[in-house]
């Protein structure tokens, strides 16, 4: 290994462990309240805890594996070993093409180890599923009546010893005016169409009194609004396609690190972060979107289109700026 790809993989290896660090902490703090929360059981918060982390992993895969090869890279012009190979008839494609099999091997691991966290972190609908089948399972234990909250769905399962527990909730747009109960939910993988068994439906005027009571034995209610990311992917070729985007934009973002001298931090930071935050961009606007699989392509395409904007500016903005300080040293 080439002491370009040594620095590289280290770098970016630290980045990536660095922002993992961080996304796992941020949903740290938001799942600790449901973890101290004695209405919320442990079997509820660990399906979210699973999907904080998949986001996390996913997220520092995106980012890290850039910013980190970037920012080793520079370290290795500003010490004057990129310039020494250079001089020597090295050229900035032939130095980057001996990083990127190390490079690619470890976006290899990191799309692996996305992978780990499982599909029903990745589809709104499987996680909802989880999440709903967890609460259920908590009631088997109960010696006492009691309740137990899942949150982001926005149901809760009552909890009976010795009988089937039901779950209930508001009816959307009435608030305490209106809830319902059943004995099961399912939810599709988008979220947008739901299906109850046993479902009872009560609304209340505004002096408390019953105004309608609705008993059905099944039911489906549609036209519901998306939420999280789509199915549109399987989780697999998720973590795959993302994994080689970011190996891609992190072998651009050297070679325009070692071609331009970048030797600031800053510098490599805007090469290798700017491209990797408009693939993020992309990417969760497609998730929101109605488009199908085949508009990820536009996730590394748009994070390409960026470096090459970088490398534009990069090679004309210098030369404006200083034009434009003679000029104004002039007056």
């Amino acid at each position: 290994m080439s002491a370009l790809a040594r620095r590289a993989v280290t770098g970016a290896c630290w980045t990536v462990l660095t922002l993992v660090a961080l996304g796992l902490a941020a949903g740290g703090i938001r799942l600790l309240p449901w973890l101290w929360s004695p209405e919320v059981p442990l079997e509820v918060a660990l399906p979210f805890a699973r999907a904080l982390g998949a986001a996390a992993t996913e997220t520092a895969l995106l980012f890290g594996l850039p910013i980190g090869v970037a920012l080793a890279v520079a370290t290795f012009v500003e010490r004057g070993e990129g310039r020494a190979l250079l001089a020597l008839g090295a050229s900035p494609a032939r130095l980057v093409l001996g990083a990127s099999l190390p490079v690619a091997a470890l976006g290899a691991s990191l799309a692996l180890a996305s992978m780990s966290w499982g599909s029903s972190a990745d589809v709104p609908g499987r996680f909802a599923v989880d999440l709903i089948a967890q609460g259920r399972s908590s009631c088997a234990r109960v010696s006492a009546p009691k309740s137990a909250q899942v949150p982001l769905v926005g149901v809760t399962w009552l909890c009976f010893p010795g009988q089937p527990p039901r779950v209930t909730g508001k009816l959307p747009g009435l608030g305490d005016l209106g809830r319902y109960t059943a004995t099961a939910v399912s939810p599709s993988e988008d979220l947008r169409q739901v299906s109850f068994t046993d479902l009872r439906v009560f609304t209340k005027k505004l002096d408390d009194q019953v105004a309608l009571e609705l008993a059905v034995q099944s039911a489906t209610v549609r036209g519901l609004p998306g939420w999280g990311r789509s199915a549109k992917l399987p989780f697999v070729l998720r973590a795959w396609w993302v994994a080689a985007t970011a190996v891609a934009l992190a072998l651009g973002a050297a070679g325009l690190v070692i071609g331009f001298g970048v030797a600031r931090r800053v510098g490599a930071l805007a090469v290798g972060g700017l491209p990797a935050l408009a693939a993020f961009v992309v990417l969760s606007r497609l998730d929101a979107s109605a488009l199908g699989p085949l508009s990820y392509a536009l996730v590394p395409a748009v994070g390409g289109g960026a470096l090459v904007l970088v490398a534009a500016a990069r090679r004309f903005l210098p030369a404006d700026f200083a034009r434009l300080r003679r000029l104004v040293c002039k007056r």
